[in-house]
């Protein structure tokens, strides 16, 4: 395995999204394994020729269920190892990752034109959050992260939301009741057991909202509308 590391890029805005911005990867082309990483060891952006199939089965189990490719959300989308293949089946998908280190490998793995990126995390409000550098976890407190409501982006012909915010779901789901109300996606969810509590309170919110528990491929269940 060769590893490349980079200097950081600017994220590119338009209105407050950012648009993914091809990197200077020192002429190294990447195939469908192929990743800027920031995890484990790693203190900046390391490139890996194989970096993992970023949870395909996961992903292929979602798509059985999708009948119509417009728009999907994906929710929680770190370096975007799902977000890759999701624009390659999708009109558009559109990204929401509050860590600014995951941006950053984000910009550098993404180069559809048919991606955008919302620099929030996505809660049942507007307030500020923390997030430590390499972490996937949201705490609510007086830090840089900015999370706003799913609702107030007003997103139309959603088909399909991925979720995968490690236990930030409640709030989650709870602002996002309108989307999922009014485009009726398939909803693709990380429910970990060892978060009971927490999964108890999703799958409330969802059937609250006329979903059922159609499937589980290891972490990840998969919800859909009668």
């Amino acid at each position: 395995m060769r590893t490349v590391v980079a200097n950081s890029t600017a994220d590119s805005l338009v209105g407050n999204a950012l648009t993914v911005r091809t990197a200077f990867v020192r002429n190294v082309m990447p195939d469908e394994n192929s990743f800027w990483v920031l995890y484990g060891q790693h203190k900046e952006p390391t490139f890996l020729e194989d970096a993992g199939n970023g949870q395909k089965l996961q992903r292929d189990t979602a798509l059985e269920y999708v009948k119509s490719w417009r728009v999907c959300l994906d929710i929680g989308s770190n370096i975007g190892q799902w977000t890759r293949p999701l624009a390659e089946k999708f009109d558009s998908v559109v990204c929401f990752e509050p860590n600014p280190n995951f941006r950053e490998c984000f910009t550098k793995n993404i180069k559809q034109k048919n991606v955008v990126l919302w620099p929030y995390g996505l809660s049942d409000r507007s307030h500020k959050a923390v997030q430590d550098f390499n972490s996937t976890m949201l705490k609510e407190g007086d830090g840089d992260i900015e999370c706003r409501t799913l609702d107030s982006f007003g997103l139309t012909n959603v088909d399909l939301v991925k979720i995968d915010v490690d236990g930030f779901e409640v709030p989650l789901l709870n602002g996002a009741k309108e989307t999922l109300s009014n485009n009726n996606p398939v909803v693709n969810i990380e429910m970990k057991w060892k978060r009971k509590h927490i999964v108890f309170e999703c799958e409330n919110i969802l059937f609250g909202l006329g979903y059922r528990h159609v499937k589980r491929t290891k972490s990840d269940e998969i919800w859909m509308k009668s």
